[in-house]
Formats: structure tokens, C-alpha cells, sequence
């Protein structure tokens, strides 16, 4: 009784370190832009996250939720918090999520025409 009870906690404690969810299963394949001003920048795991302010022609105010790989990923490819200043004008472009108003980053346009690609190899 005892082994049976080893084997099945091996097996869903197994399950649950590897149920962490991959980009497809919130983000569809259609690639979009969205321009707006940053808001607030989240530099951690599983996620990083900028979450930008995007006003319409009419005025209305639309807050985006925009994803990208963990910060350890990040930091590995020498990006850094900085690059990501609040009350900078941005263009995101990436995969449109599931969710409204949220992406999966591919790239992001600085005012000045620089662009940010935080996992070239990915794009």
C-alpha cells in the first residue's frame, strides 16, 4: 500500500511542477500592434509584464495587458528593467491573446524609432 501510495504522489506531484501553461493556450497565432504609454512595467517569473495605456481617437482610455518571457530569460539575453521606462510612448506588437486586451510581446517601437525585440531568436 505504502509503494502505491510513493508511485501515485510521485506522479501528481510530476504533473503539477509541469502544468505551467505554454503561449499557445492564451495567445492566438494573429499578430497585432497597439500604441500607447507605459503604465507600469512588472520585471519577474514566470512573466514579465508592461502594461501600456492606449487612447483612442474618441478619447477612450483601453489598458493593455502585455506579456513576455520570465525575467531570468530576459536577463539572460542582457535585458534589463531600464530599457522599460514609465511614461514612455511605445508601439507593442506581438500575438493577440485570448483574453481582450492582452498580448504576447514580440517587439516594441520606441518614439525615437528604436525597437526592443526581447527574444529574437522567437521571432
Amino acid at each position: 500500500m505504502e509503494r502505491i501510495l510513493l508511485i501515485a504522489t510521485l506522479l501528481i506531484t510530476s504533473f503539477l511542477v509541469s502544468a505551467h501553461h505554454s503561449t499557445n493556450a492564451n495567445f492566438t497565432q494573429e499578430i497585432i500592434s497597439v500604441e500607447g504609454t507605459i503604465e507600469r512595467v512588472r520585471f519577474q517569473n514566470p512573466h514579465a509584464s508592461v502594461l501600456i495605456n492606449n487612447t483612442d481617437a474618441q478619447g477612450k482610455e483601453t489598458f493593455w495587458l502585455i506579456e513576455s518571457a520570465s525575467r531570468t530569460t530576459l536577463q539572460r539575453q542582457g535585458v534589463s528593467l531600464d530599457i522599460l521606462e514609465i511614461g514612455s510612448k511605445i508601439k507593442a506588437t506581438g500575438r493577440k491573446g485570448r483574453r481582450e486586451f492582452t498580448m504576447y510581446l514580440r517587439e516594441i517601437e520606441f518614439g525615437d524609432g528604436t525597437v526592443f525585440v526581447p527574444q529574437p531568436d522567437l521571432n
